[in-house]
């Protein structure tokens, strides 16, 4: 019996995207879920929420998306910024 098909979750999506996609996301302003930024600076998902969203004052700013999920979206210059301080190269001014 064929397995039945099931809607992909916004996690699930994530996992989809290339980083050259959720790049190109970023750079046309998206609100990115932490699952995506997680990939984009190549860390876990849970450290994103740990490191970046849960400090005060949170180092990426995030809004809840509005229904029953409640998803976090992270805001687009907040990783960025993280995203460029990841990729410096030491010493580089």
């Amino acid at each position: 019996m064929p397995l039945p098909a099931t809607l992909a979750t916004a996690a699930t999506i994530a996992t989809m995207a290339t980083v050259e996609d959720l790049e190109a996301r970023l750079r046309d302003g998206a609100w990115l879920l932490p699952g995506e930024v997680a990939k984009l600076l190549d860390v876990d998902r849970s450290t994103v929420i740990r490191a970046y969203l849960l400090p005060e004052p949170p180092k990426i700013r995030f809004r809840r998306r509005a229904g029953a999920g409640g998803y976090r979206e992270c805001h687009p210059e907040d990783v960025r910024r993280e995203l460029a301080a990841r990729r410096q190269v030491h010493g580089d001014q």
